[in-house]
């Protein structure tokens, strides 16, 4: 069962955020033995309780908090206050995120040598090379059942998919597939196969898709050195007069702050509370917060950049039916400053609805319909 560890045993593992970092680090701990305390701020809900519905899963599961923006790019300007498709809930964004589980490729670990300066943005090299990195996705493939790796099936390909292939063959493409996903296409690690129920976004309610809510987390807190806390909003992080970090603040379900003790803190929330916690973490030690030696956390924020096209096909394709992100075209995807551009891109077909289609045709209606539909909440 759960175990319930005292605020004041500085024995523990403190991890902050139960996604796939989190969620995964904190089970692994708990199976090594570690006691281990993973704070989350949202909910936590079960397969059971997830809706599909588009809009209504939104509030159930983002961050709707107020957020602001600023600078010249466009979502300061449209969407400012614009709250962000990552989950606020145990599991993490694992809950929404599609499943689609691609590899960098070697040029990738070496942006700035590769691709040389690009005007306006800040590239480096990354420390390690793909060789390094191989065995761990290898065994991340294996663990999450990624599908085409391990002899494990690729998912089957729907209707949204089949129009895809059909336009990708007749273009020449040959890397044409339905995606290596972290889906279930047949039982594995105690789940069922996927349902092609079309709601992948909204979290799987047959838990054939991989998620640490119910992959991994559960695993490690049957080992009683586990603790989950749900609802418990983390505001900063402590350290003695060494600088060494000793303690995390946060705000529990009722609103109450409290101070847990850790001999070790892990931080692992997502690409905006990350760094936030981080800055609001500073003191006279590290005035700048924590971590922050280099000046550079909270900025070179990277959304997920697309570019979409949409079409009207003269007899129905009943997109929603199969998994969200029904394929992938991977011919694009390497890299040829010949073409005008660095790097190179994937292309996928995924299911959006009519309303959603429209709005992203219109940016303004976008913004009123999330308007309007927050009104309610």
């Amino acid at each position: 069962m759960s175990a319930k560890f005292d605020l004041n045993d500085d024995s523990v593992v403190v991890v902050i955020g139960s996604g796939a970092g989190g969620g995964t680090l904190g089970t692994d701990l708990a199976l090594k033995g570690i006691r281990t305390v993973i704070l989350e701020a949202g909910k936590r809900h079960g397969p059971e309780d997830f809706l599909n519905d588009e809009w209504e899963s939104f509030v159930q599961l983002a961050w709707t908090d107020m957020r602001t923006t600023s600078g010249s790019w466009r979502v300061a300007k449209d969407f400012a206050n614009l709250p962000a498709w990552i989950v606020k809930s145990v599991g993490g964004s694992t809950i929404h995120w599609a499943g689609a589980s691609l590899r960098f490729q070697e040029h990738e670990f070496r942006t700035r040598t590769v691709y040389g300066a690009v005007p306006g943005a800040n590239l480096l090299d990354w420390p390690i090379t793909l060789a390094e990195l191989e065995p761990y996705y290898a065994k991340a493939e294996d663990r999450m059942g990624v599908t085409l790796t391990n002899g494990i099936p690729g998912l089957p390909g729907n209707n949204n998919y089949r129009v895809m292939e059909k336009g990708a063959h007749a273009l020449g493409y040959k890397d044409v597939h339905t995606g290596r996903m972290a889906i279930n296409t047949r039982d594995r690690d105690g789940r069922p196969s996927c349902q092609q129920a079309g709601f992948c976004f909204q979290g799987c309610k047959f838990g054939a898709k991989w998620s640490t809510l119910y992959a991994e987390i559960p695993k490690g807190e049957a080992t009683g050195k586990l603790e989950v806390r749900p609802e418990s909003h983390v505001l900063r992080i402590e350290h003695d007069a060494s600088g060494k970090v000793n303690a995390v603040i946060y705000v529990d379900a009722e609103g109450r702050t409290q101070r847990q003790r850790a001999r070790i803190v892990a931080v692992a929330g997502n690409s905006i509370e990350s760094p936030r916690l981080l800055l609001n973490s500073a003191s006279n030690t590290f005035r700048n917060g924590l971590a922050n030696s280099s000046g550079q956390v909270g900025k070179n924020y990277m959304r997920h950049m697309t570019g979409s096209v949409y079409g009207v096909f003269d007899k129905p394709v009943k997109m929603w039916r199969g998994t969200t992100m029904a394929g992938y075209i991977g011919d694009e995807a390497h890299h040829d400053p010949k073409r005008g551009f660095v790097g190179g891109y994937e292309i996928e077909t995924l299911s959006l609805g009519l309303p959603f289609m429209a709005a992203f045709l219109d940016p303004g209606a976008w913004g009123r319909e999330f308007t309007t539909a927050l009104d309610g909440y």
